[in-house]
């Protein structure tokens, strides 16, 4: 692979943003990428997925490096310590997000270190700044744009630059015959709203039964005391209650007067997850 300085990596979360970037670039609407990286957790939706392999050959015929990071399984690494999912709690709040970070933002990392020829973590360092990380953050969304917590990463939000929100997003696709991607998130995400629950328990009922399993087996998890949390029980539904027995139909319509104006942005501020 040929080095660019600075080496140009889209951070690709298969969602809406993320896309856009990587289909833009793909067009040469905007600079050329070097690499598009993408992490698997294990768990994504099956849509996200269909829609993910269809881009992937979509963007090699447009002669673009795309690599999917296969990190784990998310469905059993979920609830072990320093990995864990923002489970809601009985104790008042979730717990803290460590699932980004493992199994998307570090595995990411290491491999762009060794595309630039480096080892994956140990020393040497590369040079500062000599990779430009793109993220799909756009202007309704800017505070989830965070700096880079490492010197020889930059990061780049090319959709604030050109001032697009997700509706510019989804009409630069259409306007250019590109399939619009679902919302990127995991089946097991606690961050989801009441009408995704809803989506997906109407729209695919064996990821919803997944799900509704998932959150039982975790109720009382061993590992749910960590991080200083006195938890007793975990939950996938911010409403702390079992997912098959929460009132979702009554939440929805809440969210529905709550953004009756504005669109409701990702509750997940990594400015990684769902983009």
């Amino acid at each position: 692979m040929t080095l660019s300085n600075p080496f140009r990596v889209l951070s690709w979360g298969c969602g809406l943003q993320s896309t856009t970037l990587a289909a833009m670039s793909a067009l040469g609407k905007i600079d050329p990428l070097d690499a598009i990286i993408t992490a698997d957790t294990g768990w994504e939706r099956q849509v996200t997925y269909d829609s993910r392999d269809w881009y992937v050959t979509w963007l090699k015929e447009h002669g673009m490096h795309v690599e999917i990071l296969h990190t784990g399984d998310i469905r059993t690494q979920a609830a072990r310590a320093h990995i864990h999912l923002p489970f809601w709690t009985n104790s008042g709040g979730p717990l803290r997000r460590q699932c980004t970070r493992h199994i998307k933002v570090m595995p990411i990392k290491r491999r762009i270190r060794e595309l630039i020829g480096y080892h994956a973590s140990n020393p040497p360092n590369p040079p500062a700044n000599v990779v430009q990380l793109w993220m799909g953050i756009t202007i309704d969304e800017w505070t989830r744009a965070k700096r880079s917590r490492v010197q020889f990463i930059t990061h780049r939000w090319p959709l604030l630059e050109l001032k697009m929100d997700r509706s510019d997003c989804t009409t630069w696709l259409r306007e250019h015959n590109l399939p619009v991607p679902p919302k990127s998130a995991c089946v097991c995400c606690p961050y989801r709203r009441a009408s995704e629950w809803l989506e997906m328990q109407h729209g695919a009922p064996n990821e919803w039964e997944a799900a509704v399993a998932f959150d039982h087996a975790n109720r009382n998890n061993p590992l749910a005391t960590r991080d200083g949390s006195a938890a007793d029980e975990l939950y996938l539904w911010q409403g702390c209650e079992p997912l098959d027995e929460a009132d979702l139909e009554a939440a929805a319509a809440r969210e529905r007067r709550l953004y009756a104006n504005q669109l409701p942005m990702f509750a997940c501020e990594s400015g990684y997850c769902g983009i």
